[in-house]
């Protein structure tokens, strides 16, 4: 592999995702610095420890600001997003600013560089007043901006995201260590978990891929009809744009998952009783009120209504959709969570 001096400018890099793509792409491509701007660089410094990576201070809300940064990068990889906002119609404020507003701004200020998007599992570009949820209807929208501009864009939908550190079975497991009994909102939505290590790994081919230094084809797999000759080219020609779905093998409930994590980590699992709409909503609106960031809000509870699951979709607004799978990317089970799910303290 060539070494290269092209800078990757991260948005949104600094949590659980951010942190794990970092290693990665910092052992990829080593010579290649990883630009990560945030306005409290000073909390990031560890990320600093991490060959290549350079946490310089900056507002991306600030257009000069980030002018500068995708000036002098190659390409633009934005993981930025938020999960909780104040409510409006269409969406609120932080959606707004976050997953509608940043993008169009970083889409206005693109030349030449490369855009690797990451979105959600469940969003529906097509029809964006559709989506259940603020959440889904701001992230379907920069889906439907990107994909309608003409500036090339590999677009990629996560399920939720598990592995170490992650704010997700992690939490479910500490939780379940001191409940005996589990009123849980949302119960029966289903998810197809993915591990971060996998999301990483194919962030990182998509670099590679928009970099020029490497191209893909997707594979026919067990299912699925032989990709057209028109996405075999849109998958390998470097101006062109995709969409990969992001998944894992496993398909749970909410439930299931709280179970899993618990039994994972503790032996047991509290005895989970799925709650009605009506006293969901109510459970949603009393952990909104506690202080701090909320375990579930109205929202959340809105995005629940509809499975997260792949679309099953060829192409989306003439794009087309990929997976891991097709990819050459063989999804982690669920069960790779169970070693570090056991190192969560025992609460009783």
């Amino acid at each position: 592999m060539k070494p290269t001096h092209d800078a990757i400018l991260l948005i949104g890099a600094s949590g659980f995702i951010g942190s794990a793509l970092l290693a990665h792409l910092s052992r990829l491509l080593p010579e290649t610095r990883l630009i990560v701007p945030s306005k409290r660089a000073w909390r990031h410094g560890s990320l600093s420890t991490m060959p290549s990576v350079h946490v310089v201070q900056a507002d991306v809300h600030h257009e000069p600001s980030l002018q500068a940064l995708i000036a002098d990068s190659k390409l633009v990889i934005n993981l930025a997003g938020v999960l909780h906002s104040d409510r409006a119609t269409p969406w609120g404020k932080a959606f707004d600013a976050v997953h509608v507003k940043l993008p169009q701004r970083i889409l206005k200020l693109l030349d030449k560089q490369a855009l690797i998007h990451i979105s959600a599992l469940g969003c529906l570009p097509e029809d964006v007043d559709r989506a259940p949820s603020m959440y889904l209807r701001s992230k379907s929208q920069a889906e439907k901006m990107l994909l309608q501009s003409g500036h090339p864009v590999s677009l990629v939908r996560p399920s939720v995201v598990f592995g170490p550190k992650d704010k997700f079975l992690n939490v479910f497991a500490k939780l379940g260590a001191f409940v005996p009994v589990l009123p849980l909102a949302g119960a029966h939505a289903r998810f197809a978990p993915v591990h971060v290590q996998d999301l990483c790994e194919v962030i990182c081919r998509l670099a590679l891929h928009r970099l020029g230094r490497e191209s893909f084809i997707p594979k026919q797999v067990e299912g699925r009809k032989a990709l057209s000759d028109w996405d075999r080219k849109a998958c390998v020609d470097t101006k062109a744009s995709l969409i990969v779905e992001a998944f894992g093998p496993d398909r749970l409930t909410l439930a299931e998952l709280f179970r899993f994590a618990c039994e994972a980590a503790h032996g047991s699992s509290p005895w989970i009783v799925p709650l009605p709409y009506p006293l969901a909503y109510l459970q949603a609106r009393m952990l909104e009120a506690l202080p701090g960031p909320p375990l579930m809000s109205v929202d959340n509870l809105d995005s629940m209504r509809v499975d997260n699951l792949p679309s099953g979709k060829a192409q989306v607004l003439g794009v087309p959709v990929n997976t891991l799978a097709t990819l050459g990317i063989k999804a982690q089970g669920l069960e790779a969570a169970r070693d570090y799910l056991q190192s969560t303290p025992r609460g009783r």
